[in-house]
């Protein structure tokens, strides 16, 4: 069956690409992530089709932009997936320390240092190239200081994430504790051994918890906690926790992977150190296959249990990219319609294409090979049952949201 939605509904996009490219909060930017999109996006469908106080999930939460507007804008985000990165990525923008906590929380641990005290010596070689020998030790120090299950500690590592390594800076100021990284995400090892020789690069002398203190300046911080939802490592092919269908989501807005695109660990393995994981045991645990049968059966086992979740008026909104294979460019999000959601009673209101920018893929970066990745997302909105969906609110991109205005705490 061949889907063919209303000319309103195809002209969606336009709403959410006029606003400003840099739109949205500064915790977005908190720590880069792959295929990540914009919170122009997220903003615009849970402002369209949710009311303040309702609960907003993604399944695939990747660095939190769903659940972080979610929680901007005065609903219940929750967040999960498979990747422990992700987990922490995203619960540091769902249960929000104050700037004051966290300042408290930085002096403490720093008080407690003492360079004499901590050991590099049995740090990978791959990791040691990268920093300073001081800068090493501060972050061993960190890493073995902080909780991942403390909001606060959660919040502090999910920075030390976005900055343990940084692409170059034209000013010369280093923009994380790094060497001058080729991109924003981590080469191979040998790759990035080959960069730092090729290029002479020095590794910089810089104080971790100077640099924090300055980061946590430009991130518009409440002047109390902001407990807005909650995240949790998950398999999303598996039975969602019973709390959660209790809360019976309004809106469930996601991107799952697509076919064999990115391995998250791969070009995670520094990040992941920190997190005290490992790249091959994080991509094990997620999907990643070629095979469009395997895909299809992943996405088939996804959407059942969404189908348990979401409200009965609720709305689910998949975002898939098309893939290529050779020379065909095949529509995902349609052959996962017509293979699997239209047999198990989902009622569609339309895919809606959306081209994505070339300048703005991460897939750029792969050049002549960057043929593996998307040049549309197509956006499949769906609802248990059918139903009218409410009318388009106007943009409001000049209100910038911030922690600054009410919200409530609605974890």
């Amino acid at each position: 069956m061949s889907v063919s939605a209303s000319t309103e509904i195809q002209d969606l996009p336009l709403h959410w690409r006029s606003a400003p490219r840099r739109w949205g909060h500064p915790l977005h930017s908190l720590c880069s992530y792959f295929a990540m999109f914009p919170p122009q996006l997220a903003h615009f469908f849970v402002n369209w089709l949710t009311e303040p106080g309702e609960a907003v999930y993604d399944p695939f939460s990747g660095r939190g932009t769903v659940p972080l507007e979610a929680v901007l804008q005065g609903r219940r985000g929750y967040g999960s997936d498979a990747n422990p990165l992700a987990v922490v990525l995203s619960g540091a923008k769902t249960r929000v320390p104050s700037k004051r906590t966290l300042l408290k929380r930085l002096a403490e641990v720093e008080a407690n240092y003492s360079p004499g005290t901590v050991s590099i010596v049995d740090e990978p070689a791959n990791i040691a190239m990268l920093y300073s020998t001081e800068t090493l030790r501060q972050l061993v120090w960190l890493k073995g200081q902080l909780d991942r299950t403390d909001d606060t500690d959660c919040f502090w590592i999910a920075t030390i994430l976005g900055m343990l390594h940084a692409n170059h800076n034209k000013s010369g100021t280093p923009r994380g504790f790094s060497i001058s990284m080729p991109n924003t995400f981590a080469m191979a090892p040998g790759y990035v051994a080959k960069y730092i020789k090729e290029h002479g690069l020095v590794r910089p002398e810089v104080n971790v918890f100077d640099m924090l203190r300055t980061r946590l300046e430009r991130l518009d911080l409440p002047t109390a906690k902001r407990a807005g939802g909650k995240t949790w490592l998950h398999d999303a092919t598996t039975a969602a926790p019973s709390w959660l269908v209790k809360q019976r989501p309004k809106l469930i807005f996601t991107s799952p992977p697509y076919l064999q695109v990115i391995k998250y660990g791969k070009y995670n393995w520094v990040r992941l150190w920190f997190l005290g994981e490992t790249s091959s045991d994080v991509d094990k645990r997620l999907m990643s296959s070629a095979s469009l049968t395997l895909y299809m059966d992943f996405m088939r086992s996804v959407s059942v249990n969404l189908k348990r979740v979401v409200a009965e008026d609720g709305y689910v909104c998949f975002v898939i990219g098309d893939v290529r294979r050779g020379e065909v460019d095949i529509n995902l999000a349609q052959a996962v319609w017509d293979g699997v959601l239209q047999e198990q009673g989902w009622h569609l209101h339309g895919i809606i294409a959306d081209e994505i920018p070339q300048d703005r893929k991460v897939s750029r970066i792969w050049k002549h090979n960057s043929g593996r990745a998307t040049k549309v997302d197509r956006l499949m909105l769906l609802s248990p049952t059918p139903q009218t969906l409410p009318d388009v609110p106007p943009p409001a991109w000049s209100q910038q949201l911030s922690f600054t205005h009410k919200q409530l705490n609605l974890a």
